[in-house]
């Protein structure tokens, strides 16, 4: 039976025990459930978990029998997945995937490998299973010396048009347990992917993904995942949900409500946007009925010309309502912010720092809580979070 290891790639060149915030790898284990659907012997190795460094993972893989190794990529170690990939000294065919492979293939393309490599753009748990058993018809749209390109977009006959239909085998994800920050047992899913709305920074913009749709798995697929998430770990107490957007519209909600009351035992946590909730703020009080414990928001920035510039939408005010909404109706709230967009001036530091700020003081006088890390105690975003001269 031919072998095949797939790697969560690592974020730290080396070895740490930094209490980074970890997900389960997911995707892999789409992956790994078709692989052995083709009677490929597949295991995960979870770099992240395992706290892995890159010389262990180059060592492990040179010491190894396989036929095949696969590994995610991402925008922050970018060098470390090089690295490993040419350094591997054993005879094996790669694969490589992730969201940001769409926009750096043609740099991978360069790299200096030994083995071949197949680049996939898109997802892979039906193209990858084809490739290794020799049945894939797609033509690869790309080729340089051993380095190959698939792109699965919506025209792929392996892009998985009905995601409702398709099996996670959990059993590949480990331990997946974590204990989120209120101290439960949580299990994360997905129940969607692509996402409708074009942030400019964001890999998953609408405008990148052009050639794929949005997809939305039914009420009753996730009902079952849900059980069956149950059946094998009883005392799960919070499901995670990892869509891009899961709470995209007042029909998601609505959903949602109904796959959660079906569970009285378990919260649940995930992403929100803003205008979700903008036009209909009372639809949080159901959230909360639905046992919601937190929500996510991509606030970004509270700088109305920067978050412009960068097309995200709502304005401050929906922030503030939806945002107070949430934390009145008892629901925890976590706000992502970024700093830093080209362009951007200390002034706009500064309205994103205050927005934060009224957002935190907001909390002070509800049942929910605004969770941040900085204290968002000094009036000024340069002497907290930029304690050195800006410039």
């Amino acid at each position: 039976m031919k072998k095949f290891i797939l790697f969560n790639s690592p974020i730290f060149w080396d070895a740490t025990k930094e209490k980074e915030q970890y997900l389960s790898p997911l995707g892999l284990g789409y992956i790994a459930t078709y692989l052995e659907k083709a009677g490929i012997d597949v295991t995960i190795v979870d770099c992240v978990k395992e706290r892995k460094s890159v010389n262990d993972i180059v060592d492990f893989i040179n010491k190894t029998h396989t036929d095949y190794i696969g590994i995610n990529i991402f925008t922050q170690n970018y060098e470390m997945v090089k690295y490993i990939i040419e350094s591997i000294t054993i005879t094996c065919d790669c694969f490589i995937g992730g969201q940001v492979v769409k926009s750096i293939y043609l740099d991978i393309l360069r790299w200096n490998t030994q083995n071949r490599l197949n680049i996939i753009i898109g997802e892979g748990e039906f193209i990858i299973p084809a490739l290794v058993s020799g049945r894939c018809k797609q033509i690869p749209e790309q080729e340089n010396d051993q380095k190959v390109v698939y792109r699965v977009n919506k025209n792929s006959e392996y892009f998985p048009k009905d995601i409702s239909n398709i099996f996670l085998n959990r059993k590949y994800l480990g331990n997946e347990i974590i204990y989120n920050h209120y101290g439960e047992k949580e299990i994360a899913i997905i129940t969607s992917r692509g996402c409708a709305f074009d942030c400019a920074f964001c890999g998953g913009a609408k405008s990148l993904n052009k050639d794929i749709t949005t997809r939305i798995r039914t009420e009753e697929s996730v009902i079952t995942e849900i059980r069956e998430i149950l059946s094998a770990y009883p005392d799960i107490q919070s499901i995670r949900v990892l869509d891009d957007l899961f709470l995209r519209n007042g029909k998601s909600i609505d959903m949602t409500n109904n796959i959660f009351l079906k569970f009285p035992h378990l919260s649940w946590r995930g992403m929100v946007h803003v205008l979700s909730l903008a036009k209909d703020v009372e639809k949080v009080k159901k959230l909360r009925r639905g046992r919601c414990r937190e929500l996510f928001i991509g606030i970004e920035s509270g700088s109305e010309s920067v978050r412009r510039k960068i097309n995200k939408l709502g304005t401050i005010d929906d922030i503030i309502t939806v945002s107070k909404a949430i934390l009145e109706s008892g629901i925890d709230l976590k706000g992502y912010f970024i700093y830093g967009f080209p362009g951007e001036t200390k002034e706009d530091f500064q309205k994103t720092y205050e927005l934060a700020s009224k957002i935190k003081e907001i909390s002070t006088n509800t049942t929910g809580t605004f969770r941040t890390r900085a204290c968002l105690k000094n009036k000024s975003c340069t002497k907290h979070i930029f304690p050195r001269p800006f410039s």
